[in-house]
């Protein structure tokens, strides 16, 4: 199993980086990096998306317990996100993650009218508000993994 810290360290070896360079990246002091290099320090979810922005790999290579270093298709387009999120205006939002959960709520208890109102919904956007339908047969099913 490849663990967060152990990707970090082997991408900052291979890019000729140094800690410094993760501790801005990350908004922390030099020895949160390096603690969190070594394992010592956890992973926040921001620290997770400052290591998408930084490194421009998507957050499922970071994720994978697989692999140690990122394949081409593990390679985020940090900056059209970016772009696109500033449009949206939700760079500004101070906790995006209580917007969402404020959204997914009034979604629930509104469904069959915002299905209704937006039937072309792509399943990726139905799972981020809350709407994924199960999958056939997925209920009950052990999945192993």
């Amino acid at each position: 199993m490849v663990l967060i810290h152990e990707k970090i360290s082997a991408l900052l070896e291979q890019r000729r980086l140094k800690k410094r360079d993760l501790a801005r990246a990350l908004g922390v002091s030099p020895q949160t990096a390096t603690d969190i290099c070594k394992g010592r320090s956890a992973i926040t979810l921001p620290h997770l998306r400052n290591l998408v922005a930084f490194f421009e790999l998507r957050a499922d290579y970071w994720l994978d317990e697989q692999r140690l270093l990122p394949e081409s298709v593990d390679r985020a387009s940090a900056r059209r996100c970016e772009e696109t999120l500033a449009r949206t205006g939700l760079l500004q939002v101070g906790d995006p993650e209580h917007l969402l959960r404020a959204l997914r709520a009034f979604v629930a208890r509104h469904r069959a009218e915002f299905l209704a109102q937006f039937p072309d919904l792509a399943p990726e956007e139905r799972r981020v508000l809350g709407l994924a339908d199960a999958e056939p047969g997925a209920v009950g099913r052990v999945v192993e993994g």
